[in-house]
């Protein structure tokens, strides 16, 4: 067995598969293709030359022996287990699986169930069968080569009869076919770059990944990249016995950089994986009520007979004669692809197993006002026409306790009592959580980096590496400790302030801001400004208290402030006295009613356009969100500042000071800057290098929605790199690159803004932050992007730096002992550059935040174009230091502020789709949730975003009326 690749003077001669030399030959494999696309495997962590053709991967900037030489050196673990060693020696046919129905079928093949059949590992039996690997759709791989093979599989036969004939559907052809011949040495010719990444490398990797998994899958439930242990008790949600949650290990065979430090270049990232599910082995009926409740607190302590009534038909008041399903029914559509089994007194035990799919809640109006239950549907049984309760009674002598429920619609296996129904265990829950259950899942998935540590390591034992057959076969060994690599800690900067003022964080990752004054006061006096509580919220006193406060505390910190605010009287529901308006309701025009009186009043008082205005509303997720920020931003044009009536009640000195920041912010000042990164004259950046710094993000419809998706773009607009203009529009639908159209006008206007504040200067070097993309679309953001942004330039072009930054991994890093934050996560500042990282791509691995709670996620970036040739130290101090600016927060960000401002504005954005506010919400957790139910009781708006691909979406509603249009647009509305 040989660990070690073969080499060779000839690369391209000795590996094959190199570009030069071909892939082993097979007629249904291209030469040249973007191999991730063709491979099928989805879990595979993929580098981005994976996705692109061989002329095009040279296009990506590559390290070069870049790694950072200033920051404190520090060890540290990382969630990865790194492949000790690997036979590049063993045989590895690949092979085409064809399924088929006998006779032919348009339904669902159970791959998975007839691979792991009996006839199958029989047919298999003089092949090795117990090494054969399968990925549960159409490949499996051997170490045996089989020209052709060909059997019959009958799922049914040992539970039918003697003589019995199959039933159809039960009865599968399957034909094996060899493809190709699976190389593993091509891994490490591709790790030491001798060859390019190709099929052939795809095909290895996907090989390998499958491999990991196969052992356990046999033993584990297997979701995608995670794996749990059915036999493992959950975490109930506090919800009743709805929902519990399992912690599972992902696991993900990755490349890695360690190959000049005794790896070769392949390691195992591991994490917990932490997952609702369905509480299961419990009768459906009984779940009901529980499930009910959690749907909607009116259906909280339903008795056995209110539950009946509450799902019952009715008549819509107004409507016609026809019945309706009620709102409690409506909610069991969401109990849709449920699986489970029926359990009662007498039945076959051939059939005791079988497992059934919640189609639907049987309904029709001709069962009138107690629906479909089993008293009144009826079928033959016999000869005569039976009802489902009296079938029962006489079939197996068993009487239905709830006979008003309604049935359950299982396809072909018939019409169901729910009380006959048991969940099957171990069924992922579909759909958001609410408040409640979500605060119980943090509880229960946010741990420290210690006890993280430990729950990883434990879990990994489930996988069994040491002892798993299939990779032993392939020798494939693990380190048995997590990996430790050499990170550097860059130093914190100081945080500084107007008039000498200055914040020294240190390593605390928090800094207070009591008595310093704002780097950069609003440009904008606050001259006609005012506050108004929705409801009955608030009464006078308290808001004339919580804005003389304000006053002063913004004063206190520089700002500007030239008049008292307008006390726009509260908008009474209930109280006599008041002024009121009959027009006024929760939800629907109450949020457009109040800002345009409130507008009327400041306007008429003050003599000039609103400013600012405050607006109290009674909780966080409030339903007047939306409707004043859409009204106050596009309608009318003038800045708002939403605020909770807690927190306008507590009047406290802190709160008013995170108040301030924004409204100065949005009002054209900065709350404090950093120290340049490189050497400057006064500014941020050198004065012989005017810098463009962009963050872009496109944000799409929740899954199921219809709602357009929504690009963002962020830029600088002064020289300190400290406040940023945004621009945003549709974006079309299910679209994550942003159009020439949109590139164009929103480039093009973010472009004369930063020329208002760098007057008489051109850029010399343009920063493209980019979030939101995977590896599979590195490629189109350089071609497409910008693409655009070279047209839009033409000749003058600035040179220019793309980096990807996102959040979507299971890296994780842990200090040593003594080593971090008092939590036990590293410092901020702490940054990777090895092992995790990729081979020879441009990334690391940069911890800039202090977590609040549990084990702190650092940021990936992945710097994809660098033509300036930026100092790789310049460049991550001043992304790490840019965290400390963000303009409305005393502690520093995880992600670099022109992504997190793009973050805010997308959403932020969703408040001005041209919807009418019967669509309900559109932005944050409670649009997601409407949508959620809506889809959940079978209700759509119109074609979903998935079948709008490719067609354009109308524009958002402008930012205020064209004379209020220039003010907003320069500020930062959407802080």
């Amino acid at each position: 067995m040989s660990t070690t690749p073969p080499r060779s003077s000839s690369p391209a001669r000795s590996v094959p598969g190199s570009p030069k030399a071909g892939p082993p030959t097979s007629p249904r494999r291209p030469a040249v293709v973007p191999p991730a696309q063709k491979s099928g495997n989805t879990r595979m962590e993929l580098p981005p030359d994976a996705y692109v053709s061989d002329t095009q991967k040279s296009r990506f900037a590559l390290r070069g022996g870049k790694f950072n030489t200033e920051g404190k050196p520090a060890q540290i673990a990382v969630n990865q287990y790194r492949l000790k060693s690997l036979n590049y020696d063993g045989k590895i046919h690949q092979y085409d699986i064809n399924v088929t129905s006998i006779p032919e079928s348009n339904k669902r093949l159970p791959v998975k169930k007839i691979l792991e059949h009996r006839a199958t590992k029989e047919a298999l039996k003089p092949y090795n069968s117990k090494m054969w690997i399968f990925d549960g759709k159409a490949l499996a791989w051997a170490p045996t080569y089989v020209k052709y093979l060909k059997f019959k599989v009958d799922l049914d036969e040992e539970k039918r009869a003697a003589g019995e004939k199959p039933r159809p559907g039960s009865v599968f052809e399957v034909i094996i076919k060899p493809t190709t011949e699976i190389n593993l040495a091509i891994i490490a010719a591709y790790l030491e770059s001798r060859v390019q990444f190709n099929n052939v490398v795809v095909e290895a990797m996907s090989f390998l990944d499958h491999l990991l998994r196969q052992g356990a899958s046999e033993r584990l439930l297997s979701i995608k990249r995670n794996f749990y242990d059915t036999k493992a008790k959950g975490s109930h949600l506090s919800d009743g016995g709805v929902v519990e949650v399992h912690k599972g290990l992902y696991a993900s065979i990755r490349f890695s950089q360690d190959m000049g430090s005794g790896g070769i270049g392949l390691s195992l990232n591991v994490d917990v994986a932490n997952t609702a599910f369905w509480v299961g082995e419990q009768r459906l009926s009984d779940m009901l009520p529980r499930f009910l409740a959690n749907c909607d607190s009116q259906w909280r302590g339903l008795t056995p007979a209110r539950l009946v009534d509450v799902l019952r038909p009715k008549k819509r008041p107004g409507a016609n004669d026809n019945w309706h399903s009620s709102d409690a029914f409506k909610h069991l559509r969401k109990l849709r692809r449920l699986k489970f089994t029926v359990k009662h007194r007498g039945r076959p035990e051939g059939v005791a197993d079988m497992v059934y799919t919640f189609r639907d809640v049987m309904f029709e109006e001709k069962y009138g006002a107690d629906g479909a239950n089993s008293r009144n549907v009826k079928f033959d049984f016999n000869g005569k026409e039976t009802s489902v309760l009296d079938y029962y009674v006489q079939k197996y002598q068993q009487h239905l306790r709830a006979p008003g429920l309604p049935l359950i619609d299982a396809g072909t296996g018939g019409a169901i009592p729910m009380e006959m129904a048991y969940i099957v265990p171990m069924q992922r829950y579909p759909f958001k959580l609410n408040s409640d259950q979500t605060a119980n899942m943090i509880k229960i998935a946010v741990t420290r980096p210690n006890e993280r540590r430990k729950a990883i390591e434990d879990k990994t034992k489930m996988l069994r590496l040491d002892e798993d057959p299939y990779l032993k076969h392939y020798g494939i060994t693990f380190e048995e400790k997590f990996s430790t690599t050499k990170a550097k800690v860059i130093p914190p900067p100081i945080v500084k302030f107007r008039a000498g003022g200055t914040a020294k964080p240190q390593f605390s990752g928090r800094w207070r801001i009591d008595n310093l004054k704002f780097w950069t006061p609003n440009k904008i006096p606050l001259q006609s400004w005012g506050i108004v509580a929705m409801g009955d919220c608030c009464d006078k006193e308290t808001l004339v208290s919580f804005t003389q406060t304000f006053k002063m505390t913004f004063k206190r910190h520089g700002g500007l402030v030239e008049s008292d605010p307008v006390i726009v009287p509260p908008w009474s529901l209930q109280n006599k006295g008041r002024p009121r308006n009959e027009d006024i309701t929760i939800g629907g025009t109450n949020g457009a009613t109040v800002v345009l009186r409130a507008h009327e009043m400041i306007s008429k008082e003050r003599k000039l356009h609103t400013q600012l205005l405050f607006i109290v509303v009674p909780a966080k997720g409030s339903p007047f969100y939306e409707r004043v920020k859409k009204n106050a931003d596009c309608r009318f044009g003038f800045l708002s500042q939403v605020v909770q009536r807690g927190h306008v009640q507590q009047n406290q000195a802190q709160y008013h000071s995170n108040v301030c920041m924004k409204v100065n912010a949005k009002l054209g000042g900065a709350t404090a800057r950093t120290d340049p990164p490189w050497p400057s004259t006064g500014t941020y950046f050198p004065s012989n290098r005017p810098t463009m710094v962009i963050g872009v993000d496109v944000s799409h419809a929740a899954p199921g929605g219809n709602t357009a998706s929504i690009a963002a773009m962020t830029m600088n607009a002064d020289a300190n790199c400290i406040r940023f203009n945004a621009a945003v529009q549709t974006n079309g639908y299910r679209t994550e690159m942003i159009t020439d159209k949109n590139m164009a006008r929103m480039f093009g206007k973010l472009v004369m803004d930063w020329r208002a504040g760098h007057p008489g200067l051109f850029p010399a070097h343009l920063i493209y932050f980019r979030d939101g993309v995977g590896e599979g679309q590195f490629a189109q953001v350089i071609d497409q992007e910008i693409g655009a942004i070279r047209r839009y330039f033409g000749a003058k072009c600035p040179k220019i730096t793309v980096i990807v930054a996102t959040k979507r991994h299971h890296i994780r890093f842990f200090p040593p002992p003594g080593a971090g934050d008092r939590n036990s996560n590293p410092l901020p500042g702490t940054l990777v550059e090895h092992e995790v990282t990729h081979p020879f791509m441009f990334d690391f691995f940069l911890n800039s935040h202090v977590a609040i709670q549990g084990t702190a996620r650092p940021v990936h970036y992945y710097v994809l174009l660098d033509e300036f040739n930026v100092p790789i130290n310049g460049l991550q101090r001043m992304i790490y230091h840019q965290c400390y600016s963000y303009i409305r927060s005393t502690t520093p960000v995880s992600l670099h502020p022109a992504v997190y401002y793009a973050h805010l504005a997308g959403s932020r954005a969703r408040c001005h789709e041209n919807a009418p506010s019967g669509d309900g919400p559109r932005h944050g957790g409670a649009g997601v949730e409407m949508l959620t139910d809506r889809i959940a009781k079978g209700f759509h708006i119109g074609p979903k975003a998935e079948d709008l691909k490719g067609e354009e979406a109308p524009d958002l509603l402008p930012l205020g009326p064209r004379d209020r249009l220039e003010f907003m647009e320069r500020t930062m509305w959407f802080i």
